[in-house]
């Protein structure tokens, strides 16, 4: 029975990270997800089909911010691609974070982003963030078989 272990594997960590971008209120409901902003009264309409996920991330860092930590997102070359495209598109407009389905930020989009970095700050404690960080981590790089895609830092 000891050769049967090999069958059970750990699982790679359940970790949802989803990039959603805002849309217009007025589209039909299948394609307008409405979610409450955290931290404020407000709500948004964001495309219920995210832009980018987890399996678009290379690597995350726990980064020094003012006031604590926050998490660094460095993009595969497919991610850092779509995520230029995206704020270029959505200059002036949101786009949401999701983390396992809970909204953790709201991002107001005021230039182009593409050198493949992305400073997540969040509604996340620093437990939160860490797991985050390992679990993205732990995600990483298993994902794509055409080649590197790791962007050159």
């Amino acid at each position: 029975l000891a050769g049967g272990c090999a069958l059970f594997k750990p699982k790679p960590p359940a970790v949802a990270l989803r990039f959603h971008e805002q849309v217009d209120a007025a589209l039909p409901e299948s394609r307008v997800r409405v979610v409450d902003v955290p931290g404020t009264q407000q709500q948004i309409a964001v495309d219920p089909f995210p832009q980018l996920t987890e399996k678009d991330i290379s690597e995350a860092r726990l980064v020094p911010v003012p006031g604590g930590q926050a998490v660094l997102l460095l993009f595969d070359l497919h991610g850092a691609n779509t995520f230029a495209e995206m704020t270029t598109r959505l200059r002036g407009r949101y786009f949401v974070v999701f983390v396992n389905e809970r909204p953790i930020a709201l991002v107001l989009v005021d230039k182009r982003i593409a050198d493949g970095k992305f400073l997540l700050e969040g509604d996340l404690t620093e437990a939160e963030e860490r797991k985050l960080v390992d679990d993205l981590n732990q995600v990483a790089g298993k994902k794509r078989d055409f080649g590197d895609t790791k962007l050159q830092q």
